[in-house]
């Protein structure tokens, strides 16, 4: 399959298809909420770090992974990005809104993780029944997973997720809000153009690890 393809068969996924629409319309409608900001934002860094903790142990497919997060829910990675939604939902002050595509997204995820879950039994047994009986999916459980295999936190399993592109784009997405609400306050402004400069900086960091990533497959 080629690779525009698959990003059309990306694109066509429910949960894409429900994304893009939400996020074209809060970049059209919305702006920071003052009163919320600081709670939307810890949201989004706490639902960022839950990601990067998990990509940090999880080995995909070759093994279960028990460790570091996945002891605790079976789903982190879900589990951030539902943070990352809710920040933004607070930031945003889009409480009735941001509780609808909640639901939608609720239902999406639900049948994907059923999916998983299938396909995890099929692949590991018994082992992952046993995980499945024990850890909650999305909520995390206060003690641990003890049993299944162990191993500790890599770096290089988040570099080459590529979870550093999550954290740099919802910066540059945030930013991209403060300078509509600023632009639209008092015009642009110097501060409008400090957060546009700061904004083309992370977009040339994320440029700048592609690079880095391309000579380090090809080398």
């Amino acid at each position: 399959m080629s690779y525009i393809s698959k990003r059309i068969k990306r694109l066509l996924r429910l949960r894409f298809a429900v994304l893009y629409p939400m996020g074209l319309y809060l970049a059209v409608f919305t702006v920071p909420e003052g009163r919320f900001a600081v709670v939307g934002l810890a949201l989004m860094l706490a639902g960022m770090a839950v990601r990067v903790w998990s990509n940090g142990y999880a080995i995909k497919l070759d093994r279960l992974t028990t460790s570091g997060p996945y002891a605790f829910v079976r789903n982190p990675l879900y589990l951030g990005t539902a943070l990352i939604i809710l920040g933004a939902v607070v930031l945003l002050g889009i409480f009735i809104l941001g509780t609808i595509f909640f639901a939608i997204m609720a239902a999406v995820y639900t049948r994907t993780i059923r999916n998983e879950q299938k396909m995890l039994t099929d692949k590991f047994g018994a082992a992952y029944l046993d995980y499945l009986a024990k850890v909650p999916a999305m909520w995390p459980a206060l003690t641990p997973y003890k049993a299944g295999e162990k191993w500790p936190f890599c770096w290089q399993r988040v570099w080459f997720s590529r979870e550093h592109k999550v954290f740099i784009w919802a910066v540059v997405i945030v930013i991209g809000f403060y300078i509509k609400q600023e632009c639209m306050n008092v015009g642009f402004s110097g501060k409008a153009a400090a957060l546009a400069a700061l904004a083309a900086g992370f977009g040339l960091l994320d440029l700048l690890g592609e690079l880095i990533r391309s000579r380090l497959k090809n080398s």
